[in-house]
């Protein structure tokens, strides 16, 4: 009984604490991780299998662990590591792209091929947000599309706000149609043995039809005024 008291204690601090942003998200849910394995683990239920069942620092030791894509969920337990080395890893490589300024040159690329035409953009904009948060994550992929986007609005005189909301449709759609997409998919890829073929070949068809859709209704509803911005 006061393994659950502390436990339930820690997670309503940790929640507080959070919605105050009192420190780093990181550092409190770290923190609070750490509470749990020794108040509850440790001090409520006197397991130490528990708090090495929970920690799961035997899974780097698999073979599975490199080379497939997950384990089943009956398998698994404690903490998902696979996840956390996945986006990690996914992170790190996002970040050394952005600060060499490859996502900067490959939206100013795009928009010297169109000739800086706001319309041809807008919709050249759309795609390549679905299609790079296929393979990044989407929130990532909004903060420097958005960024390029309010820059290039600046100098053709034109309303970001429309081509900012439509990136965003565009990017969830292409975050959840595949494995890399979006966290979520990460955690169901890779507990449950799904792979990146798995996404695509049935979340990614559902996607690709969806940001066609999206595309679409974005262009009609919003081309005249980004013409008349062009003029």
């Amino acid at each position: 009984m006061v393994a659950q008291i502390l436990a339930v204690i820690i997670f309503l601090a940790m929640f507080v604490l959070i919605v105050l942003e009192v420190w780093e998200r990181h550092i409190i849910t770290l923190g609070c991780g750490l509470l749990t394995l020794v108040l509850v683990f440790g001090l409520g239920m006197h397991s130490m299998s528990a708090v090495l069942e929970t920690l799961n620092l035997g899974s780097f030791f698999t073979s599975h662990f490199w080379y497939t894509a997950g384990q089943s969920a009956e398998a698994s337990s404690g903490i998902n590591w696979e996840t956390i080395v996945f986006v990690a890893g996914m992170m790190i490589m996002v970040e050394g792209m952005a600060r060499v300024g490859f996502f900067r040159w490959l939206c100013m690329r795009l928009a010297k091929m169109v000739k800086y035409k706001v319309v041809p953009l807008f919709v050249t904009f759309m795609v390549l947000s679905g299609i790079l948060a296929m393979f990044i994550d989407s929130i990532t992929v909004i903060l420097f599309l958005a960024a390029v986007t309010i820059e290039l609005s600046q100098l053709l005189k034109f309303n970001p706000v429309p081509m900012i909301l439509a990136e965003v449709f565009c990017a969830n759609l292409g975050g959840s149609a595949t494995m890399c997409g979006d966290p979520p998919n990460i955690i169901i890829g890779t507990s449950l043995g799904y792979s990146f073929t798995d996404f695509l070949t049935n979340t990614g068809v559902i996607a690709g039809v969806s940001l066609v859709v999206v595309v679409l209704y974005f262009y009609l509803v919003f081309h005249k005024e980004l013409r008349a911005s062009e003029a």
